[in-house]
């Protein structure tokens, strides 16, 4: 079996804000027809966030998200 690559996995690139990656993942049925799609926030490959339904509150979100400083941390140092 073939690895998956990114497209496969994260979705379709949409925009970026700020360090943050927004991309658009469709659901397909059977027949291979887009029946449903969500939008995922990504930092470095990693996805934050997803599930989300409406672009405008992807946006919001991922801008929020910058002012806050939130981002994926490999190792939690603790």
């Amino acid at each position: 079996m073939a690895r998956k690559n990114k497209k496969e996995t994260l979705g379709n690139y949409v925009c970026k804000i700020g360090y943050i990656n927004i991309y658009q993942k469709f659901i397909l049925d059977k027949n291979k027809k887009a029946t449903e799609s969500s939008y995922r926030l990504v930092h470095a490959k990693h996805i934050i966030s997803e599930k989300i339904n409406t672009f405008p509150k992807a946006k919001a979100l991922a801008k929020q998200m910058v002012i806050d400083n939130i981002k994926y941390e490999k190792h939690s140092k603790s």
